[in-house]
């Protein structure tokens, strides 16, 4: 499916719709909500500011996810940040969609064009790209969560094209305008590709608490052992760390606590038990207000 061009308007279909998640409105509420409804959180007062997600098809990652997207459901946001790295083409930056919608079975969700266009003048490293956006899966599938719990939100896409450091410049820009209204970040990133479920399981934990120390140079640190690890069958620790690394950044400098929600994966869920790809809920919390 293409991108839709309206004028100055840009409409982003839901081109995943029916294979990462069901295609069907109410098949989809049914099962977001069903998800949401087993997942159990612990009770806290304190705002949530951020999370790291997985992006896996529903059946796979969706019940993990729900861990995560049900601290939402008290909270008033106006704009969720929603970061990923490109699984689908190699480019030199970081695309930020800039204006318009994204549809989804459950609707549309509008895109935050000040905060966007804010964000992309930091620096010239940051541009749209559209066609970094029109196949990639890791923001989409966050949409129908997010219009489940939050009342009304805004978004702001964006996309790594490699990796490099353009996570600190881009945490650094998010940074600056943070207190303009009330934002939320989403890293959506998976965590182990295909060791088997036992090795996994290992060295998950270890990203996992990487991820928790709130520090992207402790996570980075973290990956670059177990490289040297040689895990059979292992393609990734954690397939989007400029992603996650740019929230850790975030979450490091308003000195928010990171707790772990949940961790499951393939194996667990709706997989083989040999070959597994890892999940994680992971939310970050105001501690200072």
């Amino acid at each position: 499916m293409s991108m839709i061009f309206s004028g100055h308007e840009k409409t982003r279909p839901p081109v995943h719709a029916g294979f990462f998640y069901p295609e069907a409105k109410k098949e989809l509420e049914e099962m977001i909500d069903g998800f949401l409804k087993l997942a159990s959180i612990p009770d806290t007062k304190a705002r949530v500011l951020g999370l790291v997600l997985p992006h896996a098809g529903y059946v796979f990652s969706g019940q993990v996810a729900a861990f995560g997207f049900k601290s939402l459901r008290k909270e008033n946001i106006d704009t969720v940040i929603i970061i990923g790295d490109s699984h689908y083409e190699y480019f030199d930056g970081v695309s930020i969609y800039p204006q318009g919608k994204w549809l989804t079975p459950l609707g549309s969700v509008e895109v935050d064009q000040d905060l966007a266009q804010k964000i992309i003048s930091e620096s010239d490293r940051f541009f749209f790209r559209s066609s970094a956006h029109l196949q990639e899966h890791s923001i989409e599938v966050q949409l129908p969560f997010l219009q489940r719990v939050l009342k009304s939100f805004k978004i702001v896409p964006i996309i790594f094209g490699s990796e490099n450091k353009d996570w600190e410049n881009l945490g650094k820009a998010i940074l600056k305008y943070w207190q303009e209204k009330r934002i939320l970040i989403i890293a959506s990133s998976d965590l182990s590709h295909y060791p088997c479920q036992e090795d996994a399981q290992k060295v998950d934990r270890k990203t996992i608490e990487g991820i928790l120390s709130c520090n992207p140079r402790k996570l980075a640190q973290v990956l670059a052992e177990l490289e040297k690890e040689n895990i059979p069958g292992i393609q990734t620790f954690l397939c989007a760390q400029d992603s996650v690394k740019a929230l850790l950044y975030i979450m490091e400098n308003l000195e928010a606590k990171a707790l772990l929600l949940k961790y499951a994966n393939s194996g667990d869920t709706a997989g083989e038990k040999d070959k597994v790809v890892g999940y994680t809920a992971i939310e970050f919390l105001d501690i200072k207000n």
